[in-house]
């Protein structure tokens, strides 16, 4: 990480002519509202405002999606615009006492055989549901004095990790087993020390801790145990919401950007939450960094991902999603410049990409439509589901309506003398799949050919007076 005088954005604050200077080109922050000066100088405008024009809101109502419910937004916009503005110095020390309580309570937790049992439980069984390492524990854990960048520094995957991580609880679980149960939970505790465990997962073991000690004789020892690790998670917790309050502003002005979206104005801003909350969680106060400044980024992941998730059906993966753009800017200038679309082979090599991931791209990106509303959106005309019809398989009525008119003909041309009824069932093939011709008929019975016609005319009248009625059914059905 930089240092606080190499910051990429250097601002200067000139109270007499009440503006912001950019000591560097670049686009504008979004984090003006961070400095005290311009947030409390906003916040007296705004109050002025309120108090002089009850209308004055109507410009900020506007930006919001019209079909989201009037009340709902009221109430959400009236909660951000009142969300406590912490300084910088507040910010600091409240990301300070937070990152002190969770770390004093991970030491809690893994010094007690009680916790360390506990914590390991949750851990393989977060693992074994499928949750993802990352919201059970923050991966950079370097020192933050120590340079990302050394040469002597190797950071462990994500992979890794989780695979020491199991391994190190199950060393937990099985304990007992151990040749040196001492030496394997001190080593045990010592790689543990140096995990940073989010909240989130810290209160999941404290809540089963809880859970278990209301069917349990506590001793005196474990209760000053567990009222220790209730203080300091309630030390944390408090640290944490004071930080999530005092940045709510953050959140609906990167909101406002997105909100010519499709998504809601309501689910941007919950969506920006829970990319605000896994900042607090993740922020590094030592380091010489902002906290608005290390935020945004993960407001903007989760809004990017939640509007991708919900913009098509059938979801694509994040990182070959968030090429889209890239390979239909590319699809549009190869049109324009050749006047005609480029085939896969050429977006992949002009896009440096798959031939799959392109081809993905392109599909997933077609136009969709309900299979129940109407062609062309005409009410007269019939829906779309009427019109298309699977040729893998036969129709189930279409099978019925067959089996049930080869049964009828087979009981009709019962009824007629043997020999019609050998020429009939020749003719037409319904004993086999294959017709026979008059001449055919005629070799195989030593007739002549118009004796064979003459014989099928007569049979195929006695069929016409005597079964029409039924077989016109058939024919309606067909």
């Amino acid at each position: 990480m930089t240092q606080s005088n190499n910051s990429r954005h250097q601002i200067e604050y000139c109270a007499d002519a009440g503006s912001i200077k950019f000591l560097e080109s670049g686009r504008r922050s979004a984090f003006l509202r961070s400095l005290p000066g311009v947030r409390e100088r906003a916040a007296a405008v705004q109050t002025k405002r309120v108090k002089t024009d009850p209308d004055s809101d109507r410009e900020t109502a506007n930006d919001i999606e019209p079909g989201s419910s009037s009340g709902s937004i009221d109430e959400l916009r009236i909660h951000c615009q009142n969300a406590p503005v912490l300084s910088i110095e507040a910010l600091t020390a409240h990301a300070q006492q937070m990152e002190q309580g969770r770390a004093k309570l991970v030491q809690l937790l893994v010094d007690s055989e009680w916790g360390l049992a506990t914590m390991a439980t949750e851990f393989l069984n977060s693992v074994t549901d499928g949750i993802d390492l990352s919201e059970l524990i923050n991966k950079n854990v370097g020192d933050s004095h120590e340079l990302v960048q050394g040469g002597d520094f190797v950071q462990d995957t994500a992979k890794q990790l989780e695979s020491k991580l199991t391994a190190c609880f199950q060393q937990v679980l099985n304990v007992k087993e151990s040749a040196n149960v001492a030496a394997t939970l001190a080593e045990c505790r010592h790689f543990l020390n140096e995990i940073h465990f989010l909240p989130n997962f810290l209160q999941q073991v404290i809540a089963t801790v809880v859970r278990q000690s209301r069917h349990e004789t506590l001793s005196k020892e474990d209760e000053q145990w567990l009222a220790s690790i209730q203080w300091q998670q309630h030390r944390m917790i408090a640290s944490r919401q004071a930080m999530i309050n005092g940045n709510l502003r953050l959140v609906t002005f990167i909101a406002k950007q997105y909100n010519n979206q499709a998504m809601p104005f309501n689910d941007l801003i919950q969506d920006g939450t829970i990319g605000l909350i896994k900042a607090v969680d993740r922020y590094d106060w030592n380091r010489a960094v902002r906290f608005s400044t290390y935020a945004i980024y993960w407001i903007r992941q989760t809004v990017s991902r939640a509007m991708i998730r919900q913009e098509k059906m059938v979801r694509l993966p994040y990182n070959i999603a968030a090429k889209a753009s890239t390979v239909f800017e590319i699809m549009n200038n190869c049109l324009t410049q050749n006047n005609k679309w480029p085939s896969t082979l050429e977006l992949a090599e002009l896009c440096g990409l798959s031939e799959g991931e392109v081809q993905a791209i392109v599909n997933n990106y077609q136009s969709v439509i309900s299979l129940d509303s109407n062609i062309n959106d005409d009410e007269d005309m019939p829906e779309v589901i009427t019109t298309l019809e699977q040729h893998h398989f036969p129709q189930p009525l279409n099978s019925l309506v067959s089996s049930s008119l080869k049964t009828y003909l087979h009981k009709a041309v019962g009824t007629l003398p043997e020999r019609e009824a050998d020429i009939i069932s020749c003719r037409f093939g319904l004993n086999s799949d294959q017709e026979m011709t008059l001449q055919d008929i005629a070799d195989r019975l030593s007739l002549t050919r118009e004796r064979v016609r003459q014989i099928q005319n007569s049979a195929l009248l006695k069929l016409k007076n005597n079964f029409s009625g039924e077989l016109v059914d058939f024919l309606e059905m067909s």
